[in-house]
């Protein structure tokens, strides 16, 4: 008997159900996460609804390396099979939106690669269809993971999206400054990634975005306290600086003054980016270069100082001149080349002009050539004082950062010799402790000797003698009683046999309840 349709797609849910309770053994989750990944490529038409319902039915309620392979499976999935994907978008999304709010920073990473892989794979909707969840979800979420997360998001859809929307973007910039504004927002440094990209795709190139970005990272670098908010306020200048440098030449001074003041930070990722974002805004055209007209070719200077018209020669009397002759310039010159020496008809005044000709033409160009070496000295002095004032700057600012380097480094090692010295002298007075302490310790322990030699003395002593001695009247002195002897070695005996007992032969003498044995007696008993 042929399956049925429905024992089909319960086999297959079942299958899939099986491999996903396998993720959470570390022995089968290898095999179960391949079998998935097969399984999600091979999906037809008909499959993707329960495959789906499957995967979306993970909560935070399995272990970790589950949820985070649930999630992988929708770039998988985009990756495999694209447009085809469109009908179920906003479930896809939905998903994605809802594991960000995972604690694992692993799951929340793969929700940000599957929403670059669903934005550069599933083409056929809008960019702002694909946008827009994760924009919601960074204005609605309280959640801090959920908002860091949603801006990421972003930051992965404009970035791996194929054709972004500039003009949505644009729109967007707006709600993205009142975000970073407030206070209440704990995804800064996330959302100032999403500007990075924004202003990438030339979305903020008009004069108004372009300069309330510059505004509102400016202050963020100056003031933040978070070293990750003001490093990627730095990335954002940096790339307003590379992308929209023509914008930005009215406030390049005022702002260059404040990165100078910030630029040394104690977090070494933020020195580094705001030394980068600098030299990105040294290289923004100044505005008087900018102003100024472009500077003329040498081929022009030299056809404008040509066309300078002759000064007029000496004056000569027009009664005896020629009417063909009383103009200047070249032509004059030429028709009195041609004149024949053999010509009788010249007058003085004609003979009189010939030194005045070659006189002019030695004073024009000996003008003209000296115009032009003065015009060309100063083309090169005024380039030359350019490029040294150049070098000159560039290397001021190279010795004012090598110097303020080496200052800090000073400090720190300064710090460090204060550090030690205050350790070593506290070392010193641990070990004077320490050895005042053994002294007053030695003494107290030959008192106690001392005392224990006296106490030992007058107790032999009260042996031969049975007044009672100095030893007896010491404090203390109860710690000699019988309470404190052995009963095995010195036995007690009651009042009758007191009585009957020699106390002359046995050595004992009763003292209270016990006897106690004068070791004298023995050696008198042997003599």
């Amino acid at each position: 008997m042929p399956p049925t349709p429905n024992s089909t797609a319960r086999d297959f849910k079942h299958r899939v159900l099986t491999c996903l309770h396998k993720l959470s053994d570390r022995d089968t989750h290898s095999s179960a996460a391949t079998e998935l990944d097969s399984i999600a490529k091979t999906l037809t038409h008909d499959s993707i609804p329960p495959f789906l319902s499957s995967v979306f039915a993970t909560d935070s309620s399995e272990k970790s390396p589950v949820r985070k392979q649930c999630v992988r499976l929708i770039s998988t999935l985009s990756e495999a099979h694209g447009d085809v994907l469109s009908p179920y978008l906003s479930k896809l999304e939905s998903f994605i939106v809802r594991m960000l709010r995972d604690p694992d920073t692993a799951v929340r990473a793969a929700c940000v690669a599957a929403a670059g892989s669903v934005s550069a794979h599933v083409t056929k909707p809008t960019f702002g269809t694909v946008m827009k969840p994760f924009v919601d979800a960074v204005v609605t979420e309280q959640d801090p993971n959920a908002q860091i997360g949603s801006a990421l998001c972003m930051d992965a859809v404009v970035t791996c999206s194929p054709h972004p929307d500039v003009v949505y973007l644009r729109r967007l910039v707006p709600r993205i400054e009142r975000l970073l504004k407030n206070d209440g927002f704990r995804g800064k440094a996330a959302l100032m990634a999403v500007v990075v990209s924004v202003v990438g795709v030339g979305a903020a190139s008009s004069v108004v975005v372009a300069r309330n970005l510059v505004k509102i990272m400016t202050e963020f670098v100056a003031k933040s306290e978070d070293w990750s908010v003001r490093k990627a306020a730095a990335e954002v200048l940096e790339r307003l600086a590379v992308v929209e440098a023509d914008l930005l030449t009215e406030v390049k001074a005022s702002c260059l003054k404040i990165f100078e003041a910030k630029k040394i930070d104690k977090v070494k990722s933020v020195r580094e980016t705001m030394s980068r974002m600098i030299e990105a805004w040294n290289a923004i055209p100044d505005l008087s270069e900018e102003v100024s007209p472009p500077p003329e070719s040498h081929s022009s200077k030299e056809e404008s100082d040509i066309q300078i018209p002759p000064r007029t020669p000496p004056i000569i009397n027009k009664r005896t001149v020629p009417c063909n002759i009383r103009k200047t310039g070249p032509a004059m010159f030429c028709k009195l080349d041609r004149k024949k020496p053999n010509d009788q008809k010249l007058n003085t005044a004609e003979v009189n002009l010939k030194p005045t000709k070659h006189e002019t033409r030695r004073a024009l160009f000996s003008e003209i050539s000296d115009e032009k070496m003065h015009e060309s000295q100063k083309h090169e002095d005024r380039s030359s004082s350019r490029v040294e004032g150049n070098n000159v700057g560039l290397n001021i600012n190279s010795v004012q950062q090598d110097s303020e380097d080496l200052s800090l480094i000073r400090n720190q090692l300064a710090k460090i010799k204060s550090q030690q010295s205050n350790l070593f002298d506290l070392l010193q007075k641990f070990i004077g402790n320490s050895m005042s302490g053994m002294q007053s310790l030695e003494s107290r322990v030959r008192g106690v000797e001392s005392t224990l030699d006296e106490i030992s003395f007058d107790l032999a002593k009260s042996t031969l003698n049975p007044e009672p001695t100095l030893c007896c009247k010491l404090p203390g002195a109860d710690l000699l009683s019988s309470k404190l002897w052995k009963k095995s070695e010195y036995p007690s005996v009651n009042n009758k046999d007191l009585e009957s007992f020699n106390f002359q032969t046995t050595g004992f003498r009763p003292r209270g309840s016990a006897l106690i044995k004068n070791p004298l007696a023995e050696s008198a008993n042997q003599t």
